[in-house]
């Protein structure tokens, strides 16, 4: 089934109206399981994609040295920690604490992506991925 949310897949597996999903939304998985659904996250022992939030500020930004503090502050063990704590999301910084029960990022196998190695299977992969999933 697609879907164009990534909150959908997780609540549908929790409801039971699928058994399996495969999306990105670990942190959406966690946190109906801290809920009490019965769902259980697997990482494939070939590697789990690892999809990385990116920041930042723009050259033009309207008040960038505000920009440049908020943005301190979105790295710092704080932010990070509230992140994880009420998002259910990953951090890489050092100081900060996984929610008990689940599986350290360094226990799980991450795949690697080459940007100059994909880029130019890009169009042969979407055409493969309307061929499997008829969208």
């Amino acid at each position: 089934m697609q879907v164009q949310s990534a909150a959908g897949p997780p609540k549908k597996i929790a409801l039971g109206e699928r058994s399996i999903m495969m999306d990105g939304g670990e942190n959406l998985a966690n946190l109906l399981k801290d809920q009490g659904a019965p769902v259980e996250i697997i990482y494939p022992a070939e590697g789990t994609p690892m999809v990385i939030g990116p920041s930042g500020v723009f050259k033009a930004a309207p008040n960038p040295n505000a920009a440049r503090l908020f943005q301190s502050y979105c790295f710092s063990v704080e932010a990070q920690q509230f992140i994880i704590d009420v998002g259910g999301f990953r951090s890489v910084h050092p100081q900060t604490k996984e929610r008990a029960g689940r599986r350290l990022l360094a226990e799980i196998k991450t795949m690697k992506d080459d940007p100059d190695v994909v880029e130019p299977d890009a169009d042969k992969v979407k055409a493969r991925y309307t061929k499997i999933f008829h969208v």
